[in-house]
Order: C-alpha cells, then sequence, then structure tokens
C-alpha cells in the first residue's frame, strides 16, 4: 500500500482511540463459528445475533441449510438486509464445499492441519471471503489476523486510515501485518465494536455513495451514449460527404470520359474529313490529269490526222498537178516530134 507508514501511524492511533470492545459469543464447535461468522458478515454483531438465535430456535440440522435455497436461508436468519441473499448463498456453498469433502456437515478435520495448510483449506471454500476466512483461523486456528469486510474498509478508508483506492484484500491483508498475532483478539474485538456502533450509519451512507455512484455512472453511459451518437451522426456525415465526393469525382471522370471520346470523335472525323478532301483533291487531280492528258491525246491525234490528211491532200494534189504538168510536156514533146 502506497504510504505504508503514514497510514500505519494513523492506524495505530485510531485503535488507540477506540475504547470499547465487542467479544465474539461462545460457539459449541468450530463450524458454528464459521456460521456465526457468515451471518457478521456485512453486518453488525446485533443482527448477527438476531440471525443466529433465528437459525439455533428452529433447531434445524446443519443439512437442512445446506439443501436450501438463499431465499430460504435469509428467511430462516429474519434476514431482509440488500446483502441477505448474497450472505445465505455464500453459507450454502461453504456448508456444501464441506459437505463434498468430507461427506457430512463438519469442519473437525480441518483442525488436524498445520497453519499453513488450515488456511490454504479455508480460504479455498466455496463462498469464503476474507472476513469470514481471518475470523475463523482468529478464533479456532489461532492464526493471527484482524478480519476485514467491506464496511470496516470503508470506516478505516474513510478515517484516514488507509489509502481510498486499495482494494479490501489489500487493506485485509495490510491491517494484519500492522496488528502482533497476541494483539488481533483485541484489534478485531475493538474494531467490532466501533463497526456495531457505526453500521447502520456507514450503511446509508454507503447506500447514498453507491446511489450517487450509479447516478454518475448513469450520467457518464448517458453522456457516452450521447457523444457515441454525436460521434456516429459525424461518422455519418462524413461518410455521406466522402460519398457525395466521391460520386462527384465518378460524374467528373465519367463527363471527362465523354468530353475525351467526344474530342476523339470530333478529331477523328476532322482526320477523316481532311484524308477525304486530300483524296478527293488527289482524285479529282489525278482524273483532271488524265482527262486532260487524254483530251490532248485526242486532239493531238486528231490535229495529226487533219494534218496528215491534209498533207497527204497537198501532197496528191501536187502529185496530180506534176503528173498533168509531165503529161502536159510529154504532150508537147510528141507533138513536136510528130512535126
Amino acid at each position: 500500500m502506497k504510504n505504508s507508514k503514514e497510514y500505519a501511524s494513523r492506524f495505530a492511533s485510531q485503535i488507540k482511540k477506540l475504547k470499547r470492545r465487542s467479544d465474539p459469543l461462545e460457539m459449541s464447535g468450530p463450524l458454528e463459528v464459521l456460521i456465526y461468522s457468515q451471518l457478521l458478515w456485512e453486518s453488525s454483531a446485533s443482527h448477527a445475533d438476531e440471525a443466529w438465535d433465528c437459525l439455533v430456535g428452529a433447531r434445524l440440522d446443519w443439512h437442512e441449510i445446506r439443501v436450501s435455497t438463499p431465499g430460504e436461508i435469509a428467511e430462516m436468519c429474519g434476514d431482509t438486509s440488500a446483502m441477505a441473499i448474497d450472505r445465505a448463498a455464500r453459507l450454502k456453498a461453504m456448508l456444501n464445499h464441506l459437505y463434498q469433502r468430507h461427506h457430512e456437515v463438519t469442519i473437525e478435520p480441518e483442525l488436524e492441519l498445520g497453519k499453513r495448510d488450515l488456511r490454504s483449506s479455508i480460504e479455498s471454500l466455496d463462498g469464503m471471503t476474507p472476513f469470514v476466512a481471518a475470523r475463523w483461523l482468529l478464533l479456532c486456528g489461532e492464526v493471527g489476523g484482524v478480519p476485514v469486510d467491506d464496511q470496516l474498509c470503508w470506516m478505516l478508508a474513510n478515517a484516514g486510515c488507509v489509502d481510498e483506492s486499495a482494494s479490501l484484500e489489500e487493506v485485509s491483508s495490510w491491517v494484519s501485518r500492522q496488528v502482533k498475532s497476541d494483539d488481533a483478539y483485541r484489534v478485531h474485538a475493538t474494531l467490532q465494536a466501533w463497526v456495531n456502533s457505526q453500521s447502520e450509519r456507514v450503511a446509508k451512507r454507503r447506500a447514498k455513495e453507491a446511489e450517487a455512484a450509479k447516478r454518475s455512472a448513469s450520467k457518464v453511459r448517458s453522456d457516452s451514449k450521447a457523444r457515441r451518437g454525436k460521434a456516429q451522426e459525424i461518422a455519418a456525415t462524413k461518410r455521406r460527404e466522402a460519398a457525395e465526393r466521391a460520386a462527384a469525382r465518378r460524374a467528373a471522370a465519367v463527363l471527362a470520359e465523354q468530353e475525351s471520346q467526344e474530342k476523339a470523335a470530333r478529331q477523328s472525323t476532322a482526320t477523316t474529313a481532311k484524308r477525304s478532301k486530300k483524296i478527293a483533291k488527289k482524285t479529282t487531280k489525278k482524273t483532271t490529269k488524265k482527262t486532260a492528258k487524254k483530251a490532248s491525246k485526242k486532239t493531238a491525234k486528231k490535229t495529226a490526222k487533219k494534218t496528215a490528211k491534209k498533207t497527204a491532200r497537198k501532197a496528191s494534189k501536187k502529185t496530180a498537178k506534176k503528173t498533168t504538168k509531165k503529161a502536159a510536156a510529154k504532150k508537147r514533146s510528141t507533138s513536136r516530134s510528130r512535126k
């Protein structure tokens, strides 16, 4: 425990302030001490005495307690406190465990064990608490230790004798280390008297604190739920915005793809038109050239034919004229010869 020396000084001072003692009732055997210790757990001596008197007055066998339900046991004890069912259930579990060990409800065989094995045997019983184990070991096993339950732990913490954050097991072990074995019985009786005088007030304050803690926990859960709801709402908004952005990106991508396709189509159309125009121009030029060549060839042929014809006609005419002239000259020559 933190600040152990400081708490040890406060604890010793608190023990000195307490003057009253509550000596345990005399019991007929160790099993009765165990049962009474369980009735005293988280209670006061007056309430434990009343519950014990109810059980003893009913003259029940402990086997009947063992096979009864927790509700029935609490009713037998006349216990109507908030811890009644838990207290009865733990008592039933202990008696059942003893029966399973020894085939009867008895704790006598444990007394033959050494102190180490005795402590282990008692603390391992089903339903056992540090308070009941320490009280039984103190009264029946001669094992020094101071019983501490939750209400005493709360009172010690409230008095500043122990750390508020320490667990019940830590406080129980620490308190037992602060007290010598020979003084354990006296300190237990003193602390029990303190608990008896403060039990009802402590129970009310603990109940009030428990209710406040419950309200605080409820508020924390409510706030946590509200924060979680707000966080979920923010997350949903972010998801929606992300989805919208993704949709916008997809739409932009689709639009860009369409524009790209349209641009490609326009470029393809322009290229095709340009190519077609070029081909048409080339074809037209080729056709024109071919036509011109053909026309030129035809014209040349026609001109050549015409020229040839004209030349032939001219040559024929010239030949005819020459022949005529030659014939006339011959005729004249013949005519002279005859003379």
